[in-house]
């Protein structure tokens, strides 16, 4: 799973991982996502990997503000899943593709819309510091150790939105609420040492 030459920081066993399909399916949703839940080095030797997450731009059409991973709509030339969240995480945060050592996926998750989400779980071996952020999609980026994404540091609240009710994870997280569909998809990869 992790890459063999893996040395620096502790990582995570990610219970929740499967194999990152191959392809989209030929009946995937027209609307079908995929998100890019990169792990990257921490800032010093020894420490844990970080999770990379943006805030989103208010000049996006939807989720305005809104804190996930980089992601988006799969487009025709995306031939799998995996295809669809490096463009996404290249347009968004400037991520070179061949950076990237794909670790596989967590199970499909959807949005409130109801559009399919399918979250590949990726290392790269780089800093925060050598991305460089979309102005007009990323209002910032950051990153915060693994270790602030166990069950142990999740608490729960209820929302409404649509007129309904929901029942959401939240893990407060270097500064921010991490909610919604992120918690969930942190939640799906139950991440353990």
């Amino acid at each position: 799973m992790w890459p063999p030459d893996l040395t620096q920081g502790t990582y995570p066993r990610i219970l929740g991982l499967s194999d990152a399909p191959s392809q989209w399916a030929s009946d995937a949703h027209q609307k079908s996502a995929a998100v890019l839940a990169l792990f990257i080095p921490g800032p010093h030797p020894g420490e844990p990997l970080e999770l990379l997450f943006t805030k989103r731009s208010a000049h996006v059409r939807t989720h305005k503000g809104q804190i996930g991973f980089p992601g988006g709509r799969r487009e025709l030339k995306d031939s799998s899943p995996v295809d669809t969240a490096l463009r996404e995480a290249h347009e968004e945060v400037g991520l070179a593709p061949d950076q990237v050592c794909v670790l596989g996926s967590l199970p499909l998750v959807k949005s409130l819309e109801l559009h399919p989400v399918i979250p590949i779980v990726a290392y790269a071996p780089i800093r925060l510091t050598d991305l460089k952020a979309s102005d007009e999609e990323v209002a910032q980026m950051f990153s915060v150790p693994w270790t602030a994404f166990t069950r142990q540091e999740q608490v729960r609240t209820r929302f409404n939105i649509f007129g309904l009710w929901r029942d959401t994870a939240v893990y407060p997280a270097g500064g921010h609420h991490i909610w919604g569909l992120t918690a969930k998809i942190i939640t799906l990869a139950n991440l353990i040492l």
